[in-house]
């Protein structure tokens, strides 16, 4: 069985692990103490010398390190990565959107604001990744407003990417009000069988 190494209150993690509910795969959780260092361990850091989760170890030992690229591997030869190539590569850029553009400033600050509680420490800094955030939240409303999912009218692994962290852009500071086509995409996302939360129980 393969397995799936993550943190608890990781976005990157969530998103490999929407991706294996929808498609239904089994997988062992080992969820990993950031905070502590447990990323840092010897044995984790054979699997990903960067310390970073998620990491996707397969059956037969090989480890797949950054979340985009587990999704990609995933999806290959399901629905939720198209075969053609010109939708493939519209998926792709909205991964690279997803990293270049978006992940980072929303992430940081829902980190800083609300795990860290260090808002008033870091106000410059988060005022500054709000900014960028914010042109990513439109360029997404832009895109939302035309289509029912980033890439057309099918849901795929740019979807299930760009989910988590703007659901939970909030707990950065982010006025998602502000965003009405993200908002009814957030619902179409978690009306997709096989969603599942942040935190199972």
């Amino acid at each position: 069985m393969i397995t799936l190494y993550d943190s608890r209150l990781s976005g990157n993690g969530w998103k490999v692990r929407l991706l294996l509910s929808h498609l239904g795969i089994p997988y062992t959780r080992q969820v990993l103490n950031v905070a502590a260092g447990e990323q840092k361990n010897p044995e984790f850091l054979k699997l990903n010398p960067l310390a970073r989760v998620p990491v996707l170890l397969l059956e037969d030992g090989t480890a797949i390190s950054e979340s985009n690229a587990i999704l990609f591997y995933l999806a290959q030869g399901t629905p939720f990565l198209p075969s053609g190539r010109a939708d493939a590569a519209r998926v792709m850029q909205w991964l690279f959107f997803e990293q270049f553009d978006h992940a980072r400033f929303l992430a940081r600050p829902r980190f800083l604001v609300a795990i860290a509680k260090q808002e008033e420490k870091f106000k410059d800094e988060i005022e500054y990744l709000r900014q960028i955030g914010q042109k990513a939240l439109a360029a997404l409303e832009a895109q939302l407003a035309r289509t029912p999912f980033v890439t057309g009218n099918q849901y795929t692994i740019a979807d299930t990417s760009l989910y988590p962290y703007t659901s939970m852009a909030e707990m950065g500071g982010y006025q998602l009000a502000a965003y009405p086509a993200v908002c009814a995409w957030l619902e179409r996302v978690r009306s997709q069988p096989g969603f599942i939360p942040l935190f199972v129980e």
